[in-house]
Order: C-alpha cells, then sequence, then structure tokens
C-alpha cells in the first residue's frame, strides 16, 4: 500500500462523516427550535437507540475488521453469518424495547417514534459489518458514497418535516430511511445476498471466534448503559421538555469530546500506544505525557467558556427556550476533561492488555450511574440527570486515569501542580472581577492562564522529538 493513499483514504471517512455531522447539526438546531418537547421525544428515542444498537453490535466490528484485513478466504459467508447474528440480536432488541415502553405507559406514538430510530440505529449496526469489509479492502470511497447520500436523504426528509410542521412520528423517520438507504445501497455495492447459504457450521464457527471478544462486548455494554439510561429515567420522572432540555446540554458537550476521542485518540494516538508499548516503554510514556498535558491544556479552556457564556451558547444556537438547560449544561462540562483524559487511559490500557481491569473500572461506573439514577433524578430531574452523568464519568475517569498515571508515569508531579495551580488562578481571577468589571473583562482575565498554560503544553512541531 502506497503511503500517498492514506490521506486519500481518511478523506473519504471524513467527507461521509462530516457530511452526516452538518445535517445533524442542522437537524437538531431546526428541531430545537421547532418544538423542545418533540426534541425530548427524539433525545429518549435515540438513547433506546443506541442502547438497541449496542446489543446488535455484539461487540463485533473489531473482529470482523481484523479478520478481513488479515486476509480471510470467506469473507462474504463471514459477512453473512454476523449479520444474520446481528438481525436476530436487533430483532430481540426491538422485541424488549416496545415491552419496557408498554410497560412505562408511554404514549403510543411514542413508543412508534422509539421504535422507529431504535430500528434504524440497529440496522447501523448491521451496515456496519459491510462497511467493516470495505475498510479492510481499502475502499473507504465506496463507503463514503453509501453513507453521504443516505445521510442527505434521510436528513433531507427530517428537515422538510420540520419545516412543514408534520407530526413527531413523521421526523422520527429520517434514521430508518437513511438506515435502509444505507442497508440497499451496502447490497447493491455486494452485487449478492450474503445472508443466502449460511448454514449452522458457520455460526458456530462464529460463535467460538467470538469468546475473545466478549470483555469488548461487555465494556460497550457497560458504557452505552451508563451513557443513556439517565435520559430514561428523566421520562419517568421529568416530561418530554425537560429530555429536550438535557438533550441540548448534552449535544454541546458531546460533540466536543467525541471529535477528539474518535478521531485523534482513536484513530491516531491509540494505535501508536499500542505498538510503542510492545516496543519501546520510554517513548510510550513521553508519547502519553504529551497527549495527557495537550487535552488537559484544551479541555480547560473549553470547559470554562462553557460554564462561563452558556447561558449566550444555548439561545443563540438553539433559542431562548433552552436557557432552563444552561445548569445542565454546566453541570455536564467536567465530562469533556473526563472524556479526554479517559479515553486516553483507557485506550493506554487496552494496549498494555489490560482489559479485564478495564471491564472492572466500567461496571464499576454503571454500578455508581445506577445508584445516582434511583437517588439523585427522582428529587431533581433535569439538574440530577446531568449531575448522575457527571458524576459516573468522574468516577470511572478516576479509576482510569489513576492506573494510568500509576503504572506509565506519563505527568509528574509538578505538571499536575502547575495545572491545578493555572485552573485555580483561572477561577479566582474571573470570580474576583466578576461584579466589578465588565463581564467579557472577567472572562477574558480567567480565560488568560488557560490560554498561557495551552500555549507551554501545545503539542510539539511534526517530526520533532523533543522531550520535556
Amino acid at each position: 500500500m502506497q503511503l500517498k493513499s492514506i490521506p486519500q483514504r481518511l478523506g473519504y471517512i471524513l467527507g461521509a462523516q462530516w457530511t452526516r455531522d452538518v445535517s445533524w447539526t442542522v437537524f437538531t438546531m431546526l428541531l430545537a427550535r421547532h418544538s423542545p418537547a418533540v426534541m425530548g421525544q427524539i433525545v429518549l428515542a435515540l438513547s433506546f437507540g443506541y442502547l438497541v444498537r449496542t446489543a446488535a453490535d455484539v461487540g463485533l466490528n473489531e473482529f470482523l475488521l481484523s479478520t478481513f484485513a488479515r486476509g480471510q478466504t470467506r469473507p462474504r459467508a463471514l459477512l453473512g453469518e454476523v449479520s444474520w447474528l446481528k438481525i436476530v440480536m436487533l430483532l430481540a432488541a426491538l422485541w424488549l424495547t416496545w415491552l419496557y415502553t408498554g410497560w412505562q405507559d408511554y404514549s403510543p406514538e411514542l413508543r412508534l417514534i422509539v421504535l422507529a430510530i431504535a430500528s434504524g440505529l440497529g440496522l447501523d449496526a448491521v451496515c456496519n459489518s459491510f462497511f467493516a469489509l470495505c475498510q479492510a479492502r481499502g475502499r473507504q470511497d465506496v463507503e463514503m458514497r453509501i453513507r453521504v447520500p443516505s445521510a442527505l436523504l434521510g436528513f433531507g426528509v427530517g428537515i422538510a418535516c420540520i419545516l412543514m410542521d408534520a407530526p413527531p412520528i413523521c421526523i422520527a423517520l429520517y434514521k430508518p430511511i437513511e438506515s435502509v438507504c444505507c442497508l440497499l445501497f451496502a447490497l447493491k455495492a455486494l452485487g449478492r445476498n450474503p445472508l443466502a447459504g449460511v448454514g449452522l457450521t458457520g455460526m458456530l464457527d462464529l460463535a467460538r471466534h467470538m469468546k475473545s471478544g466478549l470483555v469488548f462486548t461487555a465494556m460497550s455494554a457497560c458504557s452505552m448503559a451508563y451513557n443513556k439510561i439517565n435520559v430514561i429515567f428523566l421520562k419517568d420522572y421529568g416530561n418530554d421538555v425537560d429530555v429536550g432540555l438535557y438533550g441540548i446540554a448534552w449535544e454541546v458537550v458531546e460533540g466536543i469530546s467525541v471529535l477528539v476521542s474518535s478521531a485523534l485518540l482513536g484513530k491516531v494516538i491509540f494505535p501508536l500506544l499500542t505498538q510503542l508499548w510492545q516496543q519501546n516503554r520510554e517513548e510510550f510514556r513521553r508519547l502519553a505525557g504529551q497527549t495527557a498535558r495537550t487535552l488537559w491544556a484544551g479541555a480547560l479552556p473549553a470547559i470554562f467558556i462553557i460554564c462561563v457564556e452558556g447561558d449566550r451558547i444555548l439561545p443563540l444556537v438553539y433559542g431562548s427556550h433552552y436557557l432552563e438547560a444552561v445548569p445542565s449544561l454546566q453541570l455536564l462540562t467536567p465530562c469533556l476533561a473526563t472524556a479526554f483524559l479517559h479515553n486516553l487511559a483507557a485506550y493506554a490500557m487496552i494496549g498494555m492488555g489490560r482489559h479485564k481491569l478495564l471491564l472492572a473500572f466500567y461496571a464499576s461506573g454503571l454500578l455508581v450511574n445506577i445508584v445516582c439514577c434511583f437517588t439523585l433524578i427522582p428529587h431533581m430531574p433535569l439538574e440530577g440527570t446531568a449531575l448522575t452523568l457527571t458524576i459516573t464519568k468522574v468516577w470511572v475517569a478516576i479509576l482510569t486515569v489513576s492506573f494510568f498515571q500509576f503504572v506509565a508515569r506519563p505527568m509528574s508531579l509538578a505538571q499536575w501542580f502547575l495545572m491545578l495551580g493555572t485552573a485555580s488562578a483561572s477561577i479566582l481571577l474571573w470570580y474576583g472581577l466578576s461584579g466589578h468589571a465588565p463581564r467579557e473583562l472577567a472572562e477574558l482575565a480567567g480565560l488568560a492562564p488557560l490560554l498561557a498554560l495551552f500555549w507551554y503544553w501545545r503539542p510539539p512541531a511534526p517530526f520533532t522529538r523533543k522531550k520535556q
């Protein structure tokens, strides 16, 4: 493979991702301004949908990608076996979702909205098997040609329904339309039905191969559960508007954290850490330390800006209805730092081969989350939902980052004190000037130490090997 082809392939993936991200942003902005209650119904349905997708994925995407990349002699047969398994798991998850929404006395329309969006996200899990084959064969261009028109068609229908003031169930069809288009385009690109000819022997062979990936499956399930079940509790103790307010607050935080976690850590840093842990521990420590310092220095200004400017950001982007979501947004801001640092530590632990310990950390996070859901959300639904997620993520981050610090020593004690001292100086400057100087001046004064730290801990120039 020529190195010059790597940026081209990455460009295909980013093109597809950015097309969907821009479409999703326009869709959520219009929907938020259209109706906070309908926004809440869509956010609730998405929470169920992500759980359904996790169940349908069965943690098989990494297994598929590595197997296809090794030159599997029967890729289409394997694709069919995995697809059958995912379809069975999808149908079981949808059935349980339908039973749960009925048990909770959701309205018939809301149950259909949940089922529609959950079905779409579940079909995404089925399509991801084909995309794994595309990635392993270097055909990211095929993936882009499928994802881009599917996203445009799905979100185009959703946006048109919003503008026409269509019923919520019509708006919710954006997701199954997008997913069905992906599935149909994938089948056309494959040229045959992968489900045909799948036998019992192949399914049993697949089950044997899956044993090694059960830890990753459990980790994914725990992580998705503690990220989404608080929304289901919010619906039980609040209302659709509360869910919409929380959804918008989380959308701001998640948009930043996912960008860094998936794009930088998952696709760039993780492969390097895994390789260096086996080959050069000192270089591993250097790269981990540089990444940790840069992530801290980048997270702190973002947290500060969202906290002090949240009451301007939410109304400007989503409308004046969302001023009530500002406290939730501020409570969620620590999730930025935990997302950056926890994901770095988690990827490092995977590279070290400490999968089972990481699973134990995730399981403890799920337990903390359930306790918080039962104790906090009933008394203060909106703020309690945000606080539940923040407490959970901070708890898991403390465990993973502490282990990472103990084993790899990515940051020295002096660097920790420098970071904490800079954050304290920022708070003192902002608080001391608030009420005695114009708001913008107080905020700039508080931001200045954080920007100075970011400049001091900025990443080195490409290809340099400067040690700190």
